[in-house]
Protein backbone atom coordinates (compact mmCIF):
# COMPACT_ATOMS: atom_id res chain seq x y z
CA UNK A 1 0.00 0.00 0.00
CA UNK A 2 1.38 3.37 -1.10
CA UNK A 3 0.73 6.27 1.10
CA UNK A 4 1.31 10.56 0.93
CA UNK A 5 2.58 11.82 4.14
CA UNK A 6 0.37 15.22 3.53
CA UNK A 7 2.16 17.37 5.72
CA UNK A 8 5.23 17.45 8.03
CA UNK A 9 7.58 15.09 5.73
CA UNK A 10 10.91 16.54 6.07
CA UNK A 11 14.13 15.27 3.71
CA UNK A 12 15.50 12.97 6.32
CA UNK A 13 11.96 10.89 5.85
CA UNK A 14 12.89 10.69 2.43
CA UNK A 15 16.33 9.63 3.07
CA UNK A 16 14.96 6.93 5.24
CA UNK A 17 12.83 6.03 2.43
CA UNK A 18 15.79 5.87 -0.03
CA UNK A 19 17.91 3.64 2.55
CA UNK A 20 15.37 1.17 3.04
CA UNK A 21 14.30 0.90 -0.77
CA UNK A 22 17.42 2.06 -2.73
CA UNK A 23 16.68 4.07 -5.79
CA UNK A 24 16.92 2.15 -9.24
CA UNK A 25 17.79 3.06 -12.76
CA UNK A 26 14.94 3.12 -14.40
CA UNK A 27 11.70 3.69 -13.89
CA UNK A 28 7.72 2.55 -15.73
CA UNK A 29 7.49 5.35 -18.38
CA UNK A 30 4.86 4.19 -21.00
CA UNK A 31 5.01 3.42 -24.36
CA UNK A 32 6.57 5.46 -26.75
CA UNK A 33 9.04 7.63 -23.95
CA UNK A 34 12.31 7.65 -23.88
CA UNK A 35 14.49 9.17 -20.95
CA UNK A 36 18.55 9.26 -21.25
CA UNK A 37 19.66 8.47 -17.76
CA UNK A 38 22.81 10.06 -16.74
CA UNK A 39 25.93 8.03 -15.55
CA UNK A 40 25.68 9.73 -12.11
CA UNK A 41 21.96 9.41 -11.50
CA UNK A 42 22.63 7.71 -7.73
CA UNK A 43 25.13 10.60 -6.90
CA UNK A 44 22.85 13.45 -8.44
CA UNK A 45 19.73 11.52 -6.11
CA UNK A 46 21.97 11.85 -3.23
CA UNK A 47 22.48 15.11 -3.42
CA UNK A 48 19.01 16.24 -3.62
CA UNK A 49 18.92 16.62 -7.61
CA UNK A 50 15.45 15.55 -9.79
CA UNK A 51 16.60 12.76 -12.28
CA UNK A 52 13.91 11.65 -14.36
CA UNK A 53 13.88 8.37 -15.43
CA UNK A 54 14.70 6.69 -11.66
CA UNK A 55 12.60 5.94 -9.13
CA UNK A 56 13.24 7.26 -5.65
CA UNK A 57 12.21 9.20 -2.56
CA UNK A 58 11.80 12.74 -2.56
CA UNK A 59 9.77 15.80 -1.18
CA UNK A 60 7.57 16.99 -3.36
CA UNK A 61 7.67 21.25 -3.81
CA UNK A 62 4.24 20.70 -1.72
CA UNK A 63 6.09 19.14 1.29
CA UNK A 64 4.61 15.63 0.65
CA UNK A 65 6.25 12.69 -0.04
CA UNK A 66 4.84 9.67 -0.93
CA UNK A 67 6.15 6.35 0.25
CA UNK A 68 6.29 3.00 -1.27
CA UNK A 69 4.67 -0.20 -0.23
CA UNK A 70 8.38 -1.80 -0.10
CA UNK A 71 9.42 1.28 2.33
CA UNK A 72 6.51 1.38 4.14
CA UNK A 73 7.03 -2.38 5.11
CA UNK A 74 11.05 -1.96 5.76
CA UNK A 75 10.80 0.70 7.89
CA UNK A 76 8.64 -1.17 10.38
CA UNK A 77 11.10 -3.94 10.87
CA UNK A 78 13.35 -2.80 13.94
CA UNK A 79 16.05 -5.00 12.55
CA UNK A 80 15.89 -2.60 9.20
CA UNK A 81 14.96 0.83 10.58
CA UNK A 82 17.74 -0.20 13.81
CA UNK A 83 20.65 -0.93 11.26
CA UNK A 84 20.23 2.52 9.55
CA UNK A 85 23.15 5.34 9.95
CA UNK A 86 22.46 7.35 13.52
CA UNK A 87 20.31 10.34 11.84
CA UNK A 88 18.18 7.83 10.01
CA UNK A 89 18.16 5.23 12.76
CA UNK A 90 16.66 8.49 14.81
CA UNK A 91 14.32 9.56 12.06
CA UNK A 92 12.67 5.99 11.37
CA UNK A 93 10.22 5.96 14.58
CA UNK A 94 9.20 9.46 13.68
CA UNK A 95 8.26 8.52 9.98
CA UNK A 96 6.22 5.49 10.95
CA UNK A 97 4.51 7.80 13.02
CA UNK A 98 3.71 10.05 9.77
CA UNK A 99 2.80 6.78 7.78
CA UNK A 100 0.09 5.64 10.70
CA UNK A 101 -2.14 8.84 9.83
CA UNK A 102 -0.89 9.19 6.16
CA UNK A 103 -3.11 8.66 3.22
CA UNK A 104 -3.80 5.47 1.35
CA UNK A 105 -2.96 6.63 -2.30
CA UNK A 106 -2.78 2.90 -3.53
CA UNK A 107 -6.50 2.62 -5.24
CA UNK A 108 -6.54 6.36 -6.01
CA UNK A 109 -6.42 7.32 -9.78
CA UNK A 110 -3.21 8.82 -10.45
CA UNK A 111 -3.17 12.45 -11.79
CA UNK A 112 -3.66 13.57 -15.11
CA UNK A 113 -0.78 15.49 -15.88
CA UNK A 114 -0.76 18.32 -19.28
CA UNK A 115 1.52 18.55 -21.58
Amino acid sequence: MTKRIAAGAVQLDADVCNAVDPPVRGCHAGAGLHIDIPADWAARIAAGQQVPGCSYHTLALDGSLVVSDTAIAQVAKPAVSNALPAPLKAEAPLLVTKLATAVDISLSPPPIEEM
